[in-house]
């Protein structure tokens, strides 16, 4: 009887281990956010303060165009990313934007190119170095 307890118990920690590997440290897309920076372009706005409109602590971000994968994001930004890129690596009507921190992607923002053309004047975007740039 014993056994079977230990074994039911193992069996619920296995699942809770491997789900939390699974979706764990997966990024979340933040449409809230697409949409303050779309409608700040569409009001004529060429640069966009990051940390005015993100409510969460993030280490970097950085605009990728599109055709991008996956891995080129992950290389470039030096993290892991466990989440949607939204079809960018087929698509070329969005920008994507992401977020991460200790060493994750953690949020992203859908950007359409029908607004704008999204890009970054120093690099990687950083808490102080936040300034996003549209044409």
């Amino acid at each position: 009887m014993l056994q079977k307890w230990l074994f039911g118990i193992g069996g619920v920690v296995l699942m809770f281990t491997m789900f939390f590997l699974f979706l764990g440290n997966s990024a979340s897309e933040d449409t809230l956010l697409a949409k303050n920076i779309m409608e700040k372009a569409n009001n004529g706005t060429t640069v966009v303060s990051l940390n005015k409109l993100t409510g969460f602590d993030w280490e970097k971000a950085q605009i990728f165009g599109p055709y991008t994968t996956k891995d080129a994001i992950e290389e470039t930004m030096n993290i892991q990313f466990k989440g949607s890129i939204s079809g960018l690596d087929v698509r070329e009507d969005i920008f994507l934007l992401v977020f991460a921190k200790e060493g994750h992607a953690i949020k992203t923002a859908v950007l359409y190119r029908n607004i704008g053309d999204y890009s970054t004047k120093n690099g990687m975007l950083t808490p102080d170095n936040d300034l996003l740039s549209i044409k």
